[in-house]
């Protein structure tokens, strides 16, 4: 059999979008009360409904999704209509908007048992020839939120399989598991993280060429915690070396606006000398270098401020 012109699997592949989208939002507007759509965004690929509602979650979207995939296997037969503007209280339930429709004619989308909508695109004859539809974002949007979806979509649902099989082998657990084991995870990492934060962080000081020069090396703390803890020891005419000993030595450089010292140059220098890199702007520059001794590094740092 000859392969099928692009042009004709393009236009196949928009039909089989089209009709997803007319069973993906109905299954959506039965499970939102008030679900208003914004703008819908077809194309091959993928496609976004851009929709408003109270109280949208994953659970919701994917009940939808649940219920539009049953409706898909179903093989339900879709139908096109043509009618005229004073008949379309015949179609219970039309998704129509008559301000933009100026022909006394519309067309009508039916899916049987399901949805009937005002369209004048292309689409398949049953709902079947959708073969699956799967949701692959849901996310916040200027008004609102979008949800992006594919139809046909074998390949990444076995992606999908394979990313939580290999989830499940890293977290040492079963399916039903794995949602409670990722928030058991997220809860350790903020108690850690409020720990490493309540820490007492002492730093060394010493004048070098009437600067204050303030240091201290760590052993694998969290960057945003040194960070944090960097921002608070810079005062007036300060250079501030920390160092955090990880697989690399990881050097950040603070100096403030009147040392005249400028940290993404110290930075560099520290590159060149050590073999590292990274790099910053003139009040704060960070670094990874391959040099293993802390004490070199500090020497490094305070024959610079000389």
């Amino acid at each position: 059999m000859e392969d099928e012109p692009k042009g004709v699997k393009q236009s196949k592949k928009l039909a089989m979008m089209h009709t997803g989208e007319h069973i993906f939002f109905k299954c959506l507007e039965k499970q939102v009360k008030e679900l208003k759509l914004e703008k819908i965004s077809l194309d091959e690929e993928e496609s976004s409904l851009f929709v408003m509602a109270e109280g949208l979650s994953r659970d919701i979207i994917f009940k939808a999704e649940q219920e539009a995939n049953k409706i898909i296997n179903e093989n339900r037969e879709v139908i096109a209509h043509e009618t005229d503007k004073k008949e379309i209280s015949k179609f219970p339930g039309l998704r129509i908007k008559l301000e933009r429709i100026n022909e006394d004619k519309i067309r009508i989308i039916e899916i049987k048992n399901h949805d009937f909508s005002a369209c004048s695109g292309e689409h398949c004859n049953s709902t079947g020839e959708v073969k699956n539809l799967l949701v692959t974002k849901f996310r916040k949007a200027p008004t609102g939120y979008e949800i992006r979806f594919r139809v046909d979509a074998e390949k990444e649902l076995f992606e999908l399989a394979n990313t939580a099989r290999l989830a499940m082998d890293a977290l040492g657990t079963e399916q039903d598991k794995v949602i409670p084991a990722i928030k058991n995870l997220k809860d350790d990492v903020e108690r850690c993280k409020k720990a490493m934060k309540s820490q007492k962080i002492e730093a060394k000081e010493e004048s070098v060429n009437g600067l204050h020069f303030v240091y201290a090396v760590f052993e694998d703390m969290d960057k945003r915690v040194l960070t944090d803890k960097a921002n608070e020891l810079v005062k007036d005419k300060t250079v501030l070396c920390f160092i955090n000993k990880s697989d690399t030595l990881q050097v950040i450089i603070m100096c403030s606006q009147d040392s005249n010292k400028d940290a993404s140059l110290i930075v560099k220098a520290l590159n060149q000398k050590l073999g590292g890199k990274g790099g910053g702007k003139q009040a704060f520059a960070m670094c990874s270098v391959n040099e293993g001794n802390a004490d070199k590094v500090l020497s490094a740092v305070k024959d610079m401020l000389r």
